[in-house]
């Protein structure tokens, strides 16, 4: 009879679910991290966090729809691509900064933003095939994933900027140095 009632309370795809929603919003954190040390407007903060949350919401939806060939093939990829464009990014800031004697501040481009997004999320599309074995609920899944990286990208970008104000006119330099650090992380962490 519990065993029923906890059933019904507690189906058997919350717990992967939380797990998976934090667990794949990590990434996220650390690029916000590496990002927030720049020094960026307020309207760009909104525009990051809104394309990290687009992407993780987006991602798993993706997954179920292509279905497992094309999620199978991507996942085992995924995060080795993810990590390359964390380590190239923070290597093309490091470059950057390197050239910019005079005045360090670089711009932070739009489809920087969303190629970083679409890399960081790509372990995603495995993330919604797998909830959609578990039958998830994929408004509740996409919506919780979402949640998850809305929360920690805030946090990183915060964070970010926090470090970004104490190591001050050489925060792209930190900045460049955070996103390959977060990228040899993801590179070399387990799924």
């Amino acid at each position: 009879m519990w065993a029923d009632i906890y059933t019904l309370l507690m189906p058997s795809w919350v717990v992967p679910l939380i797990f998976l929603g934090f667990s794949a919003s990590l990434s996220n954190f650390g690029g916000a991290v590496g990002l927030g040390v720049l020094p960026l407007t307020r309207r760009l903060r909104f525009e990051i966090a809104g394309i990290f949350l687009a992407m993780e919401v987006l991602m798993p939806i993706v997954g179920l729809l292509l279905g497992s060939r094309l999620a199978g093939s991507v996942g085992s990829r995924g995060q080795f691509v993810a990590g390359l464009v964390l380590v190239g990014i923070g290597g093309y800031t490091l470059l950057e900064t390197r050239r910019e004697t005079k005045d360090l501040k670089i711009p932070v481009k739009r489809r920087t933003i969303v190629l970083l997004a679409v890399a960081l999320s790509l372990d995603n599309l495995v993330v919604g095939l797998g909830l959609g074995l578990l039958h998830a609920p994929i408004p509740v899944a996409a919506g919780f994933m979402g949640s998850c990286s809305l929360v920690l990208t805030i946090i990183g970008l915060e964070l970010g900027r926090q470090l970004g104000n104490r190591v001050g006119e050489r925060s792209e330099l930190f900045s460049g140095l955070v996103l390959i650090g977060a990228g040899v992380f993801v590179l070399i962490h387990p799924s």
